[in-house]
């Protein structure tokens, strides 16, 4: 049985249940260059969950960024290369961050679960001379129950 009303259930197990994590600009996770590390993560329970995400990398002024990556694993600190679970941006080396932060969106992903499993949001970059930090939010919506 699914959500009838335009609100957001939290009721485990129901098709429509929502789940969420981000982190704010003012919490971003520190990037070392090529080293991938988790932004957030959250549990799903067993089922079909369509998972999602926006991640944004800030660097600083003389930040120069050569690739930007973001995806959706179940494995801590490692990217999932399955299509529709990455995004990666390719630039050739120049400073980036004048303009602002660059954002990487991921998903919808389908992630078919039989049991509990945490979904790890993970951004790496390749940046040379000063600091790149990432932040965003991950999102996830129940599309079937698992009946066992």
């Amino acid at each position: 049985v699914g959500q009838s009303s335009n609100d957001s259930t939290t009721i485990t197990g129901q098709i429509g249940e929502f789940q969420s994590s981000s982190v704010a600009t003012g919490s971003a996770v520190a990037l070392t260059s090529t080293v991938a590390a988790n932004i957030t993560s959250f549990s799903l329970t067993a089922g079909d969950w369509d998972v999602y995400a926006t991640a944004y990398l800030k660097g600083g002024a003389t930040t120069t960024l050569t690739v930007a990556t973001a995806s959706l694993s179940t494995t801590s600190a490692t990217h999932d290369t399955t299509n529709g679970r990455i995004a990666r941006e390719s630039d050739t080396a120049r400073t980036r961050f004048a303009a602002g932060d660059i954002s990487l969106t991921v998903g919808a992903a389908r992630f078919s679960l039989s049991a509990t499993t945490t979904v790890y949001f993970v951004a790496s970059a390749t940046f040379l001379v000063d600091t790149c930090s990432a932040y965003g939010i991950i999102q996830a919506r129940r599309r079937r129950h698992y009946p066992g």
